[in-house]
């Protein structure tokens, strides 16, 4: 049996994280009691909202912080993989959050749909138009590494939507301060609403996914087994199973039936090789039968002595 694996990439990667999520935190929550004093003085539902939402954003990524640190941690005899399921925990209960505050958004707007209330245009536009650049920046320090790690992902999709939600409430106060129609107030919020929970369903579904062990949607498994049987020495596939530690770490379990004449060692390489390689499975576990087993159609035989594990 070997055992080649380095969590050394995953590890640095996450104190990176850490480093980003630290700063968009600090920036977010100082900007948020901002926004929120100003919305309440002018009486601007989107403004409010946009702080609301922010509120969401600082305890996502407190929540996300944490995560991250959580996944620098090494693994240990009790959680052998280590805590990188933190992250995607925290994707989760982000999703939640969000939802739960578009949900809020429609509901408050619908109540001022009769009575619009007048809203104080010039603080509130100051505000909005500082809120933006604070997003963009913001923004631009999760961009790297929002297409890595689901936590990342669910910070940066906050971010983002406070950043449309900005656009959105400049564009409102300029329309209010020079035609008094405060009804767009309340369509703002409720577009903001609206662009959240789509985005946000895809990150719960992809959070679920990884949960629940299912099979990572860029993987398709059919298409891996007839790759690894492809591979010279290989007699059969068999009892695949594929599934996410977390989002940027993938690996796999199956067992491997050899042709006759075939050198076990050998194939195991080559089928590890490609696994790792062409599937970017990091973590694989193979477990080898020899032909006579498989020749009687047994897939558990392999668990009587004749097998050989090896592990990437």
């Amino acid at each position: 049996m070997s055992h080649e694996h380095s969590h050394s990439n995953f590890q640095s990667l996450r104190h990176e994280n850490v480093k980003r999520l630290g700063w968009a935190c600090a920036i977010t929550s100082s900007f948020m009691l901002v926004e929120a004093i100003t919305g309440y003085m002018t009486n601007s539902l989107a403004l409010m909202a946009d702080a609301g939402h922010m509120l969401a954003d600082v305890a996502s990524l407190l929540l996300a912080l944490l995560a991250g640190w959580f996944a620098t941690k090494n693994p240990n005899s009790k959680k052998t993989f280590g805590y990188y399921r933190s992250e995607i925990l925290s994707g989760f209960v982000t999703g939640i959050l969000l939802i739960g505050i578009s949900i809020f958004l429609l509901v408050e707007a619908y109540g001022r749909l009769n009575s619009p209330v007048e809203v104080n245009t010039v603080p509130m536009l100051f505000v909005a138009v500082l809120g933006l650049f604070i997003n963009l920046g913001c923004a631009k320090i999760l961009h790297g590494a929002a297409d890595k790690t689901v936590n990342i992902k669910a910070a940066y999709l906050e971010v983002m939507a406070d950043l449309l939600a900005s656009v959105g409430v400049i564009i409102a106060g300029v329309i209010m301060l020079f035609t008094g129609w405060y009804l767009v107030d309340l369509l703002v919020s409720v577009g903001i609403a609206i662009w959240i929970i789509p985005r946000t369903w895809r990150l719960l579904s992809e959070c679920t996914n990884i949960l629940m062990e299912g099979s990572p949607t860029d993987i398709s498994v059919s298409e891996l087994k007839i790759a690894m049987e492809k591979v010279e020495g290989v007699r059969e596939i068999h009892d695949v199973h594929v599934w996410s530690i977390t989002s940027d770490l993938k690996a796999m379990s199956s067992h491997l039936s050899l042709e006759a004449d075939a050198y076990a060692e050998d194939v195991l390489k080559k089928v590890t090789a490609l696994v790792q390689e062409e599937f970017q499975i990091s973590h694989t576990t193979i477990q080898v039968e020899e032909s006579e087993c498989a020749s009687n159609g047994n897939n558990s035989c392999g668990h009587n002595g004749k097998s050989q594990k090896i592990q990437g």
